[in-house]
């Protein structure tokens, strides 16, 4: 499967985000939509190299701050050329606060608050990144995606973890699914023996994809906890413990019957819920023992 990369830059002044539009919408597209800074990395570029580039060419500024936010793979089965697009995402605050825009690209702009932004009618990728970016704010158990754009309303959202103790040690696996507006549909998960907490991480993965599966939901974002399971999934490196092959194999071959879905890193908090499951099962199991 080819993958694109593409930069992403929210582009920040206080808790304000810029939001652009194409030179000629306004003449040919009466609702055109608006969008974050974004654009392709060239050959050889590195990410952040992309983003002052980005920055000096379309807005006419240097960078004051940048941090790296998120990186994001949404993949679409229903694409003819089974193509993924890899996102990676910045934080970005300017030197000053004049724009020159490039006019060949960009001849309007916007300011809006992350909030306020959740009523404008933006690009598919931008709805997606904002959305995922106004779900981070919320710090509580119930990590609930509020459908600011049509990206994120129609997806289900899939917690999981994995958990040893001993490490090696007695392990299991936990998920924790909801609709997008926050509707439990599953939790649960199942014992796994003796492993280490690399391999629990992954078979948590696959649990909650074949639960996923099992009920028929098509369209799905995954948040997990572990960088490195997200950042094996997104591509950005790879599997180098030939422990963990077998399991990514498996995971693989079950992602190929969704029809589209993305990779996220949380915060632990975040991923609460998966998490009190592994723990659960964890305890069951060592209760019975203890009986026996």
């Amino acid at each position: 499967m080819k993958q694109r990369i593409r930069i992403v830059a929210i582009v920040r002044d206080d808790d304000r985000i810029l939001l652009l539009e194409h030179s000629g919408d306004r003449q040919e597209l009466e609702h055109s939509p608006l969008e974050l800074l974004s654009g392709k990395l060239e050959y050889g570029e590195q990410p952040e190299d992309a983003v002052t580039r980005l920055v000096h060419d379309h807005l006419g500024k240097s960078i004051k701050n940048i941090k790296l936010t998120d990186v994001v793979t949404l993949t679409d089965a229903a694409d003819s050329h089974e193509a993924s697009s890899l996102y990676v995402v910045y934080s970005v605050s300017l030197s000053g606060h004049k724009l020159h825009l490039n006019g060949d690209r960009y001849s309007a702009f916007k300011w809006a608050s992350l909030q306020e932004t959740k009523s404008l009618h933006l690009d598919s990728v931008s709805s997606y990144v904002l959305g995922v970016a106004h779900q981070s704010t919320h710090t509580g158990s119930q990590d609930i995606l509020e459908g600011g754009g049509g990206e994120l309303s129609g997806y289900a959202i899939v917690h999981t973890d994995g958990g040893s103790r001993g490490n090696p040690g007695l392990s299991a696996a936990g998920y924790y699914i909801t609709s997008s507006d926050g509707t439990v549909l599953a939790r649960g998960g199942e014992f796994i023996g003796v492993t280490n907490s690399r391999q629990a991480e992954y078979v948590a993965l696959r649990v909650g994809i074949e639960k996923v599966l099992e009920l028929g939901l098509k369209k799905v974002v995954f948040k997990l906890d572990n960088l490195m399971v997200v950042g094996h999934m997104n591509g950005l490196y790879k599997i180098k413990n030939r422990e963990l092959w077998p399991i990514y194999d498996e995971i693989a071959e079950l992602l190929k019957k969704l029809e589209s879905y993305s990779f996220i890193h949380v915060k632990r908090e975040l991923n609460a819920e998966a998490d009190s499951e592994v723990n659960r099962i964890l305890d069951e199991k060592v209760s019975k023992t203890s009986v026996s």
